[in-house]
């Protein structure tokens, strides 16, 4: 099961996300692209509850340039490996796109899991019709 079916912005927004991807697979330095997925995510989570998450990794993952231009080849190594994870999910199965966001933002740059009531979140939000 897939889940509930995505709204016309959802749609919009992974196609989206999902063009920059392939082209910052395609780039020599897949900081610009990553930029704009950042920046295209920060201005659609307003409206598609899984923005918001993607804006957390992209930023996380440019913030790594950012603050430190040393490791600038390891970090685009990781974009690149974020892109094609990306790439590699069934968009319109909400439960595989909650598990890529659970794993870059929980297993890779280690932000906290809700506890109790609040457990699992991010996956619920995920899940839930949003129409």
């Amino acid at each position: 099961m897939t889940g509930p079916a995505q709204d016309d912005a959802e749609v919009a927004y992974l196609r989206e996300v999902t063009a920059l991807a392939k082209s910052l697979i395609a780039a020599e330095d897949p900081y610009e692209v990553a930029l704009d997925i950042h920046g295209v995510s920060a201005h659609a989570s307003l409206e598609v509850e899984p923005a918001g998450f993607v804006w957390l990794i992209w930023g996380d993952l440019t913030d790594r340039v950012e603050l430190n231009p040393d490791g600038h080849e390891q970090a685009a190594a990781e974009m690149v490996r974020a892109a094609r994870e990306w790439l590699s999910l069934d968009l319109a199965n909400r439960e595989a796109v909650a598990r890529y966001l659970d794993y870059w933002v929980h297993d890779v740059y280690r932000y906290a899991r809700r506890t109790g009531t609040d457990a699992d979140r991010s996956t619920r939000i995920l899940l839930s019709d949003t129409s």
